[in-house]
Parts: structure tokens; sequence; C-alpha cells
């Protein structure tokens, strides 16, 4: 977490943006609170977020603090009298530090790596994290699988990681540039399915399990969730009730021939049961 204070630091020493920090007012009154509650509604009336050490900045002190239409950096200024803690702001990020942390900036030599991540066959990959190993810093691919990540140190390991894919880490030595291919992760027996109220794993469920993906449901564009089902699952049939508009649909799984005396499915939605 050392390594975060520093490079976040530097990061923010490449330049410094006050637009948005001196328009933005604040309307604080805090008594007998935590510094991490006033961080918390500070982030709330704002775009500001924070960055910091908790071992390294003490959140858990209590303070009382009022302001009234003040700026971020007198509202901080006030938050941190008397401590060694201090702050950076450009734009909407707050890094904060202690004051003997700045010593060690001179030392640290960062890359701005960029890349592009791809799965098996090639296709890109939007929405991957790379993210710097140990520290808070990262970003997300953008439509094409591109990223570009800045003040990245020598000897940083980046982490690549995406839902349903094998998460991968590369140390980042004297490249600029890391294209990655990701591989779909493995799942073996101990696979957990979701079933009825909960879940189960894979090699107990004896009935047929099915899921519609999002990438489905998007292509489709479905104005209600029932039609969203509808030609996507074996078994399951999604019919209208009339023509009209915003009329209601009807599940039937396994046809009308179902062995139960009703065909029609329990809908559960976090925990609450309804009609289909």
């Amino acid at each position: 977490m050392r390594l975060t204070l520093f490079l976040l630091v530097l990061n923010i020493l490449n330049g410094y943006s006050a637009s948005y920090a001196q328009k933005t007012r604040l309307n604080l009154n805090v008594q007998n609170g935590q510094v991490k509650d006033v961080l918390a509604e500070i982030e709330t009336q704002s775009e500001f977020f924070f960055m910091y050490d908790n071992n390294q900045v003490d959140v858990e002190r209590k303070v009382n603090l009022e302001a009234k239409a003040e700026n971020i950096d007198n509202v901080l200024q006030k938050l941190f009298e008397g401590t060694d803690v201090n702050f950076r702001v450009v734009n909407r990020q707050i890094v904060l530090f202690p004051e003997t942390a700045a010593s060690g900036l001179s030392s640290q030599q960062t890359l701005k790596v960029k890349g592009k991540v791809i799965d098996a066959t090639s296709n890109p990959i939007p929405g991957v994290a790379v993210v710097v190993k140990g520290t808070q810093l990262g970003v997300i691919t953008d439509l094409d699988g591109n990223y570009n990540i800045s003040s990245v140190p020598q000897n940083a390991t980046l982490q690549f990681k995406f839902v349903g894919m094998k998460t991968q880490e590369i140390a980042v030595g004297n490249k600029t540039t890391i294209n990655v291919t990701l591989e779909d992760e493995t799942i073996g027996i101990e696979e957990v399915v979701a079933i009825g109220y909960g879940t189960a794993k894979k090699r107990d469920v004896t009935g047929a399990v099915g899921s519609v993906k999002a990438e489905a449901i998007v292509r489709s564009n479905p104005v209600q969730p029932a039609k969203a089902l509808q030609g996507q699952l074996a078994g399951v049939n999604v019919n209208k009730v009339n023509s009209r508009p915003g009329s209601d649909y009807t599940i039937d799984i396994r046809g009308v021939h179902s062995i139960s005396f009703s065909s029609e499915p329990l809908v559960v939605i976090d925990g609450v049961m309804g009609a289909s």
C-alpha cells in the first residue's frame, strides 16, 4: 500500500487543474463524527473521490466540522488541521498522504502503458479491469478492448481481470505496450448454479438449468422482462396474452403438457415471489 501512496501522489504532481475544485461549494455539519464520515459526505455532495492508505491516514479520528458554501481546499484544511496529513486536488481526484511520503517521490520511475485485450478468437474485450497489483490505480478497457494507464512503476505488475476469464498478471519492466489475450475460465464440477431460492453445486443438480446471457438480452432489446426469455431457452414457451400494446406474457415450462398441474413458473426476484 505504500507503493500505492507514492504512485498516486506522483500522478497528482504531474499537473494541477483546479477548475472543478474552485467552482464546487460544500455545506457540512459533522459533530463528533469520524474523518471517513466527512469524506463520504463530500463524495455524496460532489463528484470528488478520495484515495488514501488506511495505514497512513487515520480515518477513524473523531472530528467536529462545519462548512458553509466553502471550497474543497478550505474544508480539507479544517479537517486535517494539526495532523501530518496533506492532500492534493486535481479536478475531481483527491489524494491524502502524510508529509513524510513526499520525500520518496524523486526515486519513483514510472511509465505510461497502453495495449489491447482480446479473447482466444481475437475479438476485443471491453470492460476488462487493468489494475496495478497491490494498488487502487487502474482503468477499464474501452469498447475496442484498448486501455491506457499512466504513472505505472517499472517494478509493478499489471493484473487483467474479467468475469468468466482467467486473471493474468504481467510484469511491466521497461514495456510501454502490453497486449493481452485472456482465456476462458475452466469451470469444473464444483461450479455453483442458481436454482429456485438459492444455489447448489453443479454436480448435485439433477434437473435442467438454463440461463440467458446479458448480451442476448441487449440484442433483443425487450420492453418487458418476460420477452427477454422468448426464444432463448429450450422448453420455455413465452407468448403474449393478446396483441394490445403493453399486454402481459404467459410463460410455460415444458409446454402445456407438463406432468404437473400447472406449467407456469414461480417468479422470484431478489427473494420476492410474484406472478409471471
